[in-house]
């Protein structure tokens, strides 16, 4: 008579067993991670607190365009496309946040001031024509722009895994230029059009732009992912870049600005160093006071709220 194979009964019984010890604390752990705050809500954090970041920034460039007509007038005529190319600036932000107590949509506000240097070149090849004769013309150019810049932003996290989280952002800025320059090699930049100067390849400049002129309005989107580092600490690597120019009008181009003859998106690279200010007993929730009985009854004061 053939003998029964209790084997694979025997290891299903003990995966079960298995299952049913460990599920109920892998549950919890799951719970705990879904629910616990990156900011504390119950009192062990004021509710005002600041950030730094030190970041760059960089001004993607448009693809280079087709050949387009610059500058026309009576028997002249100027033709060019243009090339433009990126580079990279210095950022520095810092401000206040200010954690709400209600997260149900927005996390933190934040309010700050910022330093950001926005560089970048271009250059082109054309042709200028007088009557019938045409003369190739080439070139390159550069462009500075530093702007003082106020922000405003709610932050929302999503949390990711213990202590991480993606932060999204949505802000509105408005900057005022500091200094700024154009530089141009073989054309003279003029009034926004590059115009002809001579055959050779001489060095012109555009019109320093005034400090404090040429101010802009933007909203903004940010994108970051963070870590809580400690109990008062959270780092948070985030990319920013404009999503609508209210002044000067972006003209549908969803944020991306017009330097020279080309159109480039800022972008903003920065970590962001956020500081919670400890309560005392940040550790642990403050207890719930209660006084002996006055009058036949028990007097009850409910734990401290968050206070600036």
């Amino acid at each position: 008579m053939r003998a029964l194979n209790f084997g694979p009964m025997k290891r299903s019984l003990l995966i079960v067993l298995l299952l049913m010890m460990v599920g109920p604390t892998w549950g919890q752990g799951l719970m705990q991670r879904k629910r616990r705050d990156i900011i504390p809500l119950e009192g062990q954090a004021r509710r005002i607190g600041f950030y730094f970041a030190p970041g760059i920034t960089y001004t993607l460039p448009q693809g280079k365009d087709e050949e387009r007509e610059v500058y026309r007038n009576a028997d002249t005529l100027f033709t060019a496309a243009f090339e433009p190319k990126g580079r990279f600036g210095a950022y520095f932000e810092a401000g206040l946040a200010w954690y709400t107590r209600d997260p149900v949509i927005v996390d933190y506000l934040d309010l700050g001031i910022a330093y950001k240097g926005l560089r970048g070149a271009e250059a082109f090849a054309g042709t200028y024509a007088i009557g019938n004769t045409a003369v190739p013309l080439a070139g390159d150019g550069i462009f500075k722009d530093d702007r003082l810049t106020i922000h405003f932003n709610a932050n929302k996290f999503i949390p990711t895994w213990r202590y991480q989280f993606v932060q999204l952002s949505l802000g509105a800025n408005a900057d005022l230029r500091l200094s700024g320059s154009r530089e141009y090699t073989g054309a003279l930049y003029y009034n926004d059009v590059l115009l002809p100067h001579s055959p050779g390849h001489e060095v012109s400049e555009g019109p320093e732009p005034s400090a404090f002129t040429d101010p802009w309005a933007q909203l903004h989107f940010k994108l970051g992912y963070g870590f809580k580092v400690s109990g008062t600490l959270l780092i948070i690597p985030a990319i920013e870049t404009p999503i609508f120019g209210v002044r000067p009008d972006d003209e549908g181009r969803f944020g991306a600005m017009r330097w020279l003859n080309s159109e480039h998106r800022p972008l903003i690279l920065s970590v962001r160093f956020l500081f919670l200010r400890a309560r005392k007993g940040f550790d642990c929730p403050p207890p719930i006071k209660h006084n002996a009985f006055e009058g036949g009854k028990t007097k009850k004061y409910k734990p401290d709220s968050y206070h600036p």
